[in-house]
């Protein structure tokens, strides 16, 4: 597990090693009864930092952590089925956006196993229009927004509404975001798929990310994909409490528990520009400690609900698995 100091003294439990100084802060992580959980992640983040230092902390800490890889297995789905005595306590899904490993979370939830993030919470983020407009009917300071499920389309957006921002509707980590500046000049651009367009926002020239790790807010400068030659250093900055006022009411309106948003500060103030759940956390202190607290937080919480909600109303379902007996002649 790799440490935000070098310095940090760790001590060895199994095969994995604690960070001592963490457990000062984090403590309840090593705590708390061992969990049982599932971390479904798929090919493109099996070797980044996120969720793997969080798989470890939580290994570190005596909790049982199973990892799937949706692209390189098959998945028994009956597994997922409530029992006397569940597989899982709860699952946490790393993925692209619309990658099998959601489908797979969904499935868990169709179980009434936890998942972190809420599956329902997941699916209102990534379908980006969707997200727009539950950002804006919330009160949530978002751009104007167009929806188009092909580039040809594009032609119909009013010529008084240039420059237009267009990007992929299921897109992730700012990737295919154009800025374009006249109808011809959209006419030439090449993508696939449905499209958001936007009006392009003058801002300062890079976009600031805001990281809610489920119970503190962190932000950081990022270069923005349409400002590419800009002079930008990617930093942790202070958080002000407009922006963290900022992030927590977009947590609450998407029913998030960790998450970033990318803002971007304008003329009229700070604009969201995109919603994610469970990003990088680049430079985030501690970020795989503090996870590690908000997904056994969540999974702690989730079970006492059930657990109350099963008692006012003890009649569960369980499946019921049958045979077909032979037919005698």
């Amino acid at each position: 597990m790799t440490s935000s100091s070098s310095s940090s003294e760790t001590r060895s439990s199994g095969t994995q090693q604690i960070d001592v100084s963490a457990i000062r802060e984090f403590g309840e992580v090593l705590l708390t009864s061992p969990a049982r959980l599932c971390f479904i992640v798929e090919e493109r983040y099996e070797n980044e930092v996120m969720p793997g230092a969080v798989v470890d902390v939580l290994r570190s800490c005596g909790h049982s952590v199973d990892v799937l890889r949706p692209n390189g297995t098959v998945t028994d789905l009956w597994e997922l089925l409530p029992t006397d005595v569940a597989r899982y306590d709860a699952f946490v899904l790393k993925t692209v956006s619309e990658g099998p490993g959601l489908s797979l979370l969904d499935a868990a939830a169709a179980a009434g196993v936890t998942t972190v993030n809420d599956y329902r919470a997941i699916r209102l983020a990534r379908d980006k229009a969707v997200a727009a407009v539950r950002a804006r009917a919330a009160g949530i300071p978002f751009p104007k927004t167009w929806f188009a499920s092909k580039s040809t389309l594009l032609e119909q957006i009013p010529a008084d509404a240039y420059p237009l921002v267009v990007k992929p509707n299921s897109g992730s980590a700012m990737r295919d975001v154009y800025r374009v500046d006249t109808p011809d000049e959209l006419a030439r651009l090449a993508i696939g798929g449905s499209l958001l367009v936007q009006p392009y926002l003058p801002n300062p020239g890079h976009d600031v990310k805001l990281y809610n790790t489920g119970d503190e807010v962190f932000a950081t400068v990022k270069r923005s994909p349409l400002h590419p030659g800009a002079d930008v250093v990617e930093e942790q900055i202070p958080v002000t409490p407009e922006l963290r006022n900022l992030a927590r009411a977009v947590g609450r309106v998407f029913g998030l528990d960790i998450y970033g948003i990318d803002v971007v500060e304008t003329a009229e103030g700070w604009v969201v520009l995109d919603v994610n759940d469970f990003p990088s956390f680049g430079k985030v202190p501690q970020a795989a400690w503090r996870l590690a607290r908000t997904v056994l937080r969540v999974t702690r919480r989730q079970a006492a609900a059930k657990a109350a909600a099963q008692a006012s109303s003890p009649t569960v379902y369980r499946p019921v698995v049958t045979t077909v007996a032979e037919a005698r002649p």
